[in-house]
């Protein structure tokens, strides 16, 4: 039985680390290839590890662009490369926030006059939250966070039973816990140096510190906690390594771009 593997496409915030990009998660278990968030950046990675056609399926945490602007990239790299294979959907899905077709279709008009622009590629579709979906063949179960828009927590099951949440952008709440509970790996924002460079009421939070990202992922009883969406460099990665390890006191890593990491 294969394993699920994580491979870091992009693991910036907002504003790109030198050379890097933005939100972009490849999941793969076997023949099947799910990309989590297409931020800037991430569309022409895809196929140094798998065909972009050969994708099962696109899953988007929320609409921020640095999560989602390179849909429109992967638009094109679909539309005027290979065909998609015989097995495989004729049009790429692509789950989004409720709402997020509809969104789609605005930025269609936007771009080109043509609101179902990207829908003679994409299978635009939105997704429900609290509820098991097949994304691609693989499990997905989308938990609504706090975050300064609609923002949804992806917890992911392989075929061995092992789970992986992803915490979208996302600040401390109880849904984040519920959604990283006893995962084997949790990868989870840490685009704050420090707690207090957020929004001083709690309430208008929408990000985590690699304190609080150690501290959610010893609330959950998660296995092993990866950072990612973080601002590196020598003196920041230490930063986040060390808090984040000293308030989760179990094994912590920083998302690395090109890397793959195996859930189980």
């Amino acid at each position: 039985m294969s394993p699920l593997t994580l491979t870091i496409l992009g693991s910036s915030p907002a504003a790109p680390n030198p050379g890097g990009a933005c939100s972009g998660y490849l999941l793969r278990e076997g023949e099947t290839a799910v990309l989590m968030d297409c931020g800037a950046g991430t569309a022409g990675r895809i196929p140094a590890y798998v065909p972009a056609n050969h994708l099962a399926a696109v899953a988007i945490s929320h609409l921020h662009p640095d999560h989602y602007f390179d849909l429109v990239q992967l638009y094109y790299v679909l539309k005027f490369g290979e065909p998609r294979p015989v097995g495989f959907a004729p049009l790429l899905p692509v789950f989004l926030p409720p709402g997020g077709r509809q969104f789609m279709r605005q930025l269609g008009k936007l771009i080109s006059d043509k609101p179902a622009m990207l829908e003679d590629v994409f299978d635009v579709r939105d997704y429900v939250a609290d509820c098991e979906t097949d994304v691609g063949g693989l499990p997905f179960t989308f938990h609504r966070v706090q975050h300064y828009v609609l923002s949804h927590a992806m917890r992911v099951r392989s075929s061995s039973g092992a789970v992986l949440t992803f915490s979208s952008d996302v600040a401390p709440c109880p849904q984040l816990i519920e959604a990283a509970h006893d995962a084997d790996l949790f990868m989870c924002e840490s685009a704050m140096l420090e707690a207090s460079h957020d929004d001083p009421d709690p309430a208008l939070r929408g990000h985590m510190s690699a304190a609080e990202a150690g501290t959610a992922a010893r609330q959950a009883g998660a296995q092993r906690l990866l950072i990612t969406h973080f601002r590196s460099s020598d003196k920041y990665d230490a930063h986040h390594l060390a808090n984040a390890s000293r308030t989760f006191g179990g094994p912590v890593d920083l998302a690395r771009e090109g890397q793959t990491y195996v859930v189980g």
